[in-house]
């Protein structure tokens, strides 16, 4: 994946990369207008893609080549999607079910009154926000890092940790911190992945689908907590 073209400074990486922390802070844990502050920094991290594109005179044709928008029959990414998947139910049924609290997550699903569209939500959310994680992590973030450094092992590593932090912030409100240390262990061993994905030629696309069902998973866990 290395490139000659224009690097972006790391400072600036680095703080693209906090941004997503940075979002689920103000408006998922502290809850400072979310409503503003959500979609507000969302939007900032779709332009500041396209922006650091722009600056860097980077071609349509050289955004495709670097960031894996190519054509792929889906089987690699649903084969890991679906181990992903598997992995997560299994760890789940066998070793979390019985440490897991469903009261703060039924008042949150309910405060936010998805209770009874969930699975309509869980489908939304799935689908969307794994393409915006797979655009900004693996489309974007990766290829400005990958323009600093060729060591696959500190890709993955960095991509698997950065991934991972957001999530945490995500899940503190709602559960103990040993699940929570499980949950975001198990969000950067995916990110992880999907890094060594890309970073091994596999289309943006496997890495999308496979993050789709492996989120789907985790909706069908909050499915049975709220239900149980």
């Amino acid at each position: 994946m290395n490139h000659t073209l224009k690097k972006t400074p790391l400072p600036l990486i680095a703080l693209f990369c906090l941004l997503p922390a940075i979002q689920t802070t103000i408006a998922v844990y502290l809850q400072w207008y979310p409503a503003i502050t959500y979609p507000s920094l969302k939007l900032l991290m779709t332009a500041v893609p396209m922006v650091v594109w722009l600056k860097s005179n980077r071609s349509w044709t050289k955004i495709k080549e670097l960031g894996g928008l190519k054509q792929t029959s889906l089987l690699p990414g649903l084969t890991a999607g679906l181990l992903m998947a598997g992995i997560i139910i299994l760890g789940y049924y066998v070793l979390l079910r019985s440490l897991l609290n469903p009261a703060p997550l039924i008042t949150k699903v309910s405060s936010l009154k998805l209770l009874e569209y969930y699975w309509i939500f869980a489908l939304f959310i799935s689908l969307w926000n794994s393409m915006f994680e797979e655009y900004y992590w693996r489309l974007f973030l990766l290829v400005e890092l990958a323009g600093h450094t060729e060591n696959k092992a500190l890709l993955c590593t960095a991509g698997g940790i950065l991934f991972g932090l957001h999530h945490i912030i995500v899940l503190l409100p709602i559960f103990e911190p040993p699940v929570v240390a499980a949950g975001a262990a198990g969000t950067m061993i995916a990110g992880g992945i999907w890094t060594w994905m890309r970073l091994y030629g596999y289309s943006i696309f496997d890495c999308y689908i496979s993050h789709v069902l492996a989120d789907l998973s985790i909706m069908w866990i909050g499915y049975d907590l709220i239900n149980a």
